[in-house]
């Protein structure tokens, strides 16, 4: 970082054009925070030494960002001056006006003291803040009640390798009434048994921990996707009425049995099942399922299929309107489905009379290399295929 005497001299020279006018420092306040926006905050901090025009702009912007990374030092323990990024932090916020709103604050921290309580995140939540994206370790506290304040403006929440207990998501529900978009990815999620809220639009979780069964209910998510969960209980999804667009991705040694996935998806337009979600699972689901009267897209990854393709052709009759339909094989044949196969067989209904197949126009199969399924898997599907439509197979 630049010294302030260097900074000074420097900035002279990159403030006046050729004939030493200063036209930058002329620009309104809210294009130079634009401009700011782009700097590491030190540095935002920094222009102060510009000029008088200068001075104080830094402390009337609409945003906050700390960030461990402008605080790196080697001979620190964990690579990071603890010490001076609490400072800093504490500093800023002490300094900058509280008559200012903030449009977003973006605090990126190591575990260690300078997490002060998560007394940055009350700030910005009482600074109307409507962008909130937080990311920590996973040696982070709980981020709770004890860092939360109820408000009408926080619209957007991005939280990274966090502890959550139940009374942020009862903050969701209750008292964060505008919030339209939760993103979770490496959290962890203690005592949770249910997300819901009349606000969120999209919700999603990326490799997060939930050590009990989860409810998802909210009416007004048309987004939901949940990327390589480990949970230790069923995830079940209720009350999603205006979703369009799901995206379901499990590792592999997960085991997804007990998940009730696709009970509130009837309305979705674009699903994605990312598995290996297991024949048995998925035929258990599908025999209480709802039609899928609005799917028009639909993408199975790392599907693993048993002989007679039953459980596919079973949502493919009650998906009327799909035209695209994307099947990615997995290779190994699942042991647990070939088990099962025979005594699900007897207890299969005939798919005639539950429904009409769709006229889909374009099946794409993805398998890694020849495999004997997928010339049984195109001939399963010739009912389904508009006259018109067109079948082709990659490989991937």
């Amino acid at each position: 970082m630049l010294a302030p005497a260097s900074i000074h001299s420097a900035s002279k020279s990159a403030l006046e054009n050729s004939n030493g006018v200063d036209r930058l420092s002329s620009l309104p306040d809210e294009l130079l925070h634009h401009v700011m926006s782009f700097l590491p905050m030190p540095e935002v901090v920094r222009t102060s030494l510009l000029s008088v025009r200068w001075r104080s702009l830094w402390a009337s912007t609409p945003f906050v960002h700390i960030d461990y990374q402008d605080f790196k030092d080697e001979n620190k323990p964990r690579g990071v001056d603890d010490e001076k990024l609490k400072e800093f932090g504490d500093h800023l916020l002490l300094l900058r006006d509280d008559a200012v709103c903030l449009d977003e604050a973006r605090i990126f921290v190591t575990h260690g003291s300078s997490w002060n309580n998560f007394a940055w995140v009350r700030h910005a939540i009482k600074h109307k803040v409507r962008l909130l994206q937080v990311s920590g370790s996973v040696h982070s506290p709980y981020l709770d009640s004890t860092s939360m304040f109820p408000s009408q403006h926080l619209k957007i929440i991005r939280l990274q390798s966090l502890f959550l207990c139940h009374r942020f998501f009862a903050m969701l529900n209750n008292e964060w009434s505008v919030v339209e978009y939760l993103e979770l990815e490496e959290c962890s999620l203690i005592r949770v048994k249910e997300i819901s809220s009349r606000s969120l639009k999209v919700l999603h979780m990326i490799r997060c921990f939930n050590g009990e069964g989860l409810l998802i209910c909210a009416r007004s998510l048309t987004d939901l996707s949940i990327l390589d969960p480990t949970c230790l209980g069923a995830i079940v999804t209720r009350d999603l009425s205006s979703l369009s667009s799901e995206s379901l991705n499990f590792p592999i040694d997960t085991m997804v049995y007990g998940h009730r996935l696709l009970h509130g998806l009837s309305h979705a337009t674009t699903l994605e099942l990312h598995a290996p979600l297991h024949e048995l699972a998925f035929e258990r689901g599908m025999q209480t399922c709802p039609m899928f009267n609005n799917l028009t897209s639909l993408l199975l990854g790392n599907w693993c299929m048993v002989a007679d393709f039953y459980p596919l052709l079973r949502i493919l009759q009650g998906s009327s309107k799909l035209k695209e339909l994307n099947v990615k094989l997995k290779m190994e044949e699942c042991s647990i489905c070939k088990k099962s196969e025979s005594a699900l067989s007897s207890s299969r209904a005939t798919l005639s009379g539950r429904g009409n197949y769709p006229s889909i126009e374009r099946i794409k199969i993805c398998c890694l290399e020849e495999d004997p399924r997928v010339y049984a898997l195109v001939n399963a599907l010739q009912p389904t295929i508009n006259p018109d439509g067109k079948i082709s197979i990659e490989r991937c």
